[in-house]
């Protein structure tokens, strides 16, 4: 693993016994396993995994990102991976090839975990136009929107169809962002760390995790279009080996102290 692709959450430096598969990003709202981890007051190592450097993700397949984040195996055992949202996708790669090089495999522990599709990145372009709400007028904000809906109806591809979202968030992001006095260069970073979540969803979609998840335990928000609440019973049933839901929303699953209590307990 090298030295950036993960971020050390917990710990002295050590290697990680922990490791949490997400997407972090500054300026993010949703909790993330920071959150979590200073709620568990381990002093276990915590590693959470890295965005590879904008631009270089358009290229990089599901296998690509796995080998980026898979930690050294002389590096000693890692005993559990989490998995947040679309990073359970990732979270599931990473535990069936770390079960490989030790001798017990780690355990796998869920939060809302979801496999990416093109509703999905629509879905997160839609949110992310509505957060322009401040600076764009409702008509604007109608017309990316309306803009959105017809990219996605137009392509079926999860690389097209993120190319197109970005060059419409780029289109109508950038004039928004300039009536706030954002400089270009700052306006270009937004769009391009866009960029980059859109292509860590459309390498997911690469991988197949459920083999792994067959075996985890997810702890679920009550957030209906977030994670497992979607899925129909007949496909939900069976994903995973056990599910615990909490009475929250998806954006603070991952902030609760209940659910660290939780955590904590499975960690044991």
């Amino acid at each position: 693993m090298r030295s950036n692709s993960w971020n050390v959450l917990s710990g002295n430096g050590n290697p990680a016994t922990i490791l949490a598969s997400d997407f972090p990003a500054t300026g993010r709202t949703v909790a993330g396993f920071g959150d979590l981890v200073a709620r568990l007051g381990t002093t276990a190592d915590a590693w959470e995994t890295a965005p590879p450097p904008t631009g270089s993700e358009a290229a990089m397949s599901g296998a690509d990102y796995l080998a980026r984040w898979l930690p050294d195996a002389t590096g000693g055992p890692v005993r559990t991976v989490l998995g947040f949202c679309v990073g359970s996708v990732f979270a599931a790669g990473l535990a069936a090839e770390i079960a490989r090089h030790q001798d017990e495999p780690p355990r796998l522990v869920l939060f809302d975990p979801e496999r990416p599709d093109p509703d999905l990145l629509h879905r997160h372009y839609h949110e992310l136009v509505g957060g322009l709400a401040p600076l764009l007028s409702a008509p604007e904000i109608d017309e990316a929107r309306q803009a959105g809906k017809r990219a996605r109806h137009e392509h079926d591809g999860m690389r097209p169809l993120a190319a197109a979202l970005c060059g419409l968030f780029r289109e109508y992001g950038e004039p928004a962002f300039r009536r706030t006095g954002l400089d270009a260069e700052r306006g270009a970073e937004v769009v391009a760390t866009f960029a980059s979540f859109l292509g860590y969803l459309v390498a997911a979609a690469d991988l197949d995790p459920r083999p792994q998840w067959a075996g985890a335990t997810a702890l679920s928000s009550a957030t209906p279009h977030s994670g497992l609440n979607p899925l129909p019973p007949e496909e939900r049933t069976g994903l995973v080996a056990r599910e615990i839901s909490f009475d929250l929303p998806h954006t603070e699953l991952l902030r609760d102290d209940q659910v660290a209590r939780t955590v904590a307990q499975l960690l044991a």
